[in-house]
């Protein structure tokens, strides 16, 4: 007999849960499957101490909103092999995440942040072995192979005098791809071709600013710095990936990038020469764009020195290119400025004259006068001329005073940004007085020498930094991509920098700053929204052991910042002094907070 209908009702609630149970399983273990492979060995799988780990907050916004997040107990430590890691520069989460990049147009090598869910939230390790940097000046030459156990470079180089492996340390000749008898001999010879008096390449300070395409281990820069030049020594983080690492570790000012489809970090007219010495770069590419991107960058009447191998003047693939490029530079307006083997200077125009008497439809074009030559974060290169404006047509130099005046000389380009001289030298005068106030607190501590390598995370008009000239260090000046306009100051001082997003990481190496100075940042990171947890790991990060931070902030956000130091293994050594007001006081309630990180291993906190 079959059921009755009322009899199938009730039969019906067991069935149905079992197969809501059955679905539930089966889901749950696809779950597990996708997380377990997301997260297998090599990802960012959390535990307690590995600290491999998804950050929870990621340089996300705070949770509900709240002005205050609770500060954490403990902050994890990363495993080991990620001694070096650099969190928007990976390319093992490249792979993980399955991102679609051009690897033709160097995408791979470009800046790509992890999404919050795997970010890393813990403090990066210093490799086994690792020592207090070698101070400078000796550092230019040498540092220790264990802060830096890659020594590939070594092998690779050696016939070009990069680097060379001699006991515990690594020893830098002075040699180049393209000047193996010496960066030294190789920028007199520069001089020479281009006729400056006294064969000095700064002739007479109208050259500063250099940027270094495919730099290596930034030998050219470093030898350019007692000619009162400063270069940012540019390379990427391929195949040579620790080439910057050493440049950094040796004291030399250089990053991380790559010409690929997004504009430089920098500003319009920021530079007097660019150079490439084998850089293995394909300029030709996509229109030019590349070449135009060095043509946005240079002042008027810049340079561009072209370096290639003496065994390219005979190779017909490489005559075609040079043919090819000469064709490009002429419809761009360049010219030849110097010749000798096989370097060439090129010379950029002083005016738009040349620009307006092209035939119509010559290529490349002129960019459209909508275009901002200044806007450069996550912002693709064009492919186009940047002409110059009406006050800055036939000015040579951007109407810059010659190094060192420059430094404090109210620049044409302030206007822009509406910051008048009076304002600009009263700025120059009132860091003048805190970075006075600042030694006076960290002299006790410091040693001779022990500071180099400086950011400065908030950088305004570069006062910070030109406070610091006296002293023989150099400052990797920021300015957040919500101040950008006002990274052009900074370059017509003849210091350099680059726009940063600090609510993401910072495209450089573990332990790369002696002193990082903060003013007003953590107030400006938490009015966007953004992890203050992530900031001081990422602030962890890129700081050396024993190094310094100086923070000036209110003295509420001061107290907070306090808490986190433990959690950041830092030393217990730490000063705190209310500063004198002065016109850049915004807050009544000012404090300054100077700390130092202490050098520790994961072996000796694992066996706490």
């Amino acid at each position: 007999m079959k059921p009755s209908r009322s009899e199938r009702v009730r039969a019906t609630p067991p069935k149905l849960f079992t197969y809501v149970l059955v679905g539930f399983i089966a889901l749950l273990g696809l779950t597990c499957l996708y997380y377990g492979s997301s997260f297998a060995p090599g990802s960012r799988k959390s535990d307690e101490f590995d600290g491999s780990s998804p950050a929870r907050a990621g340089f996300a916004s705070n949770r509900d909103g709240e002005s205050r997040v609770e500060v954490p107990r403990s902050i994890p430590i990363c495993d080991s092999k990620h001694s070096d890691l650099i969190p928007c520069l990976d390319r093992d989460l490249y792979h993980q995440l399955k991102l679609r990049l051009n690897l033709t147009l160097m995408e791979h090598y470009e800046h790509h942040c992890p999404p919050p869910e795997r970010r890393f939230n813990c403090l990066v390790p210093p490799p086994a072995g690792y020592m207090i940097p070698i101070k400078w000046p000796v550092s230019r030459d040498e540092v220790w192979k264990a802060n830096i156990p890659h020594t590939h470079l070594a092998q690779e180089k050696s016939d070009q005098n990069w680097m060379v492996v001699n006991g515990d340390k690594i020893n830098f000749p002075g040699g180049g791809t393209h000047f193996h008898y010496g960066a030294d001999k190789y920028i007199v010879s520069l001089a020479q071709m281009l006729k400056f008096p006294g064969d000095k390449l700064n002739n007479g300070g109208s050259i500063r600013n250099v940027l270094d395409v495919g730099c290596g281990v930034a030998s050219f820069g470093a030898y350019l710095l007692s000619h009162d030049i400063i270069a940012m020594s540019l390379a990427p983080n391929d195949v040579h990936q620790n080439q910057i690492q050493f440049a950094l570790e040796r004291g030399i000012p250089s990053t991380l990038g790559v010409l690929g489809t997004k504009r430089l970090p920098y500003p319009s007219r920021s530079f007097e020469l660019a150079h490439c010495s084998r850089c293995r770069i394909d300029w030709l590419q996509r229109d030019g764009i590349l070449l135009l991107e060095l043509d946005r960058l240079l002042r008027p009447g810049g340079y561009f020195v072209y370096s290639s191998p003496e065994a390219y003047a005979h190779d017909p693939e490489n005559r075609k290119i040079g043919t090819a490029m000469h064709d490009l530079f002429r419809r761009m307006c360049w010219r030849v400025v110097a010749k000798r083997d096989q370097s060439v200077i090129w010379g950029k125009p002083i005016s738009n004259s040349c620009y307006l008497k092209r035939g119509p439809g010559v290529q490349p074009p002129l960019c459209p006068s909508g275009d901002d030559p200044d806007a450069t974060w996550n912002v693709s290169m064009k492919a186009c001329i940047t002409p110059y404006s009406v006050r800055m047509h036939k000015e040579r130099w951007s109407g810059l005073v010659p190094w060192p005046r420059r430094l404090t000389a109210p620049p044409p380009r302030l206007e822009e940004i509406g910051v008048t001289p009076e304002q600009f030298r009263e700025d120059t005068e009132t860091w003048r007085h805190r970075v006075m106030e600042y030694w006076k607190l960290l002299k006790p501590m410091v040693q001779k020498n022990s500071i180099r390598n400086v950011m400065d995370m908030s950088s305004n008009l570069g006062g910070f930094a030109a406070a610091l000239n006296d002293k023989d260090v150099w400052v990797m000046n920021v300015i957040p991509v919500q101040s950008q306009p006002r990274m052009k100051i900074i370059y017509d001082r003849g210091l350099i920098g680059a726009t940063h997003d600090w609510c993401e990481a910072f495209d450089t190496y573990p332990r790369t700053f002696d002193l990082i100075h903060a003013w007003n940042t953590f107030t400006e990171t938490q009015a966007r929204g953004c992890s203050i947890e992530d900031f001081f790991i990422e602030m962890d990060r890129i700081l050396r052991p024993e190094g310094f931070v100086i923070i000036r902030d209110t003295s509420e956000n001061i107290s907070y910042i306090k808490k986190y130091l433990t959690l950041l293994k830092w030393d217990k050594w730490m000063t705190e002094t209310t500063p004198n007001g002065d016109s850049l006081s915004a807050a009544k309630d000012e404090r300054v907070l100077i700390a130092r990180k202490k050098l520790w291993s994961v072996a000796a906190i694992s066996e706490l």
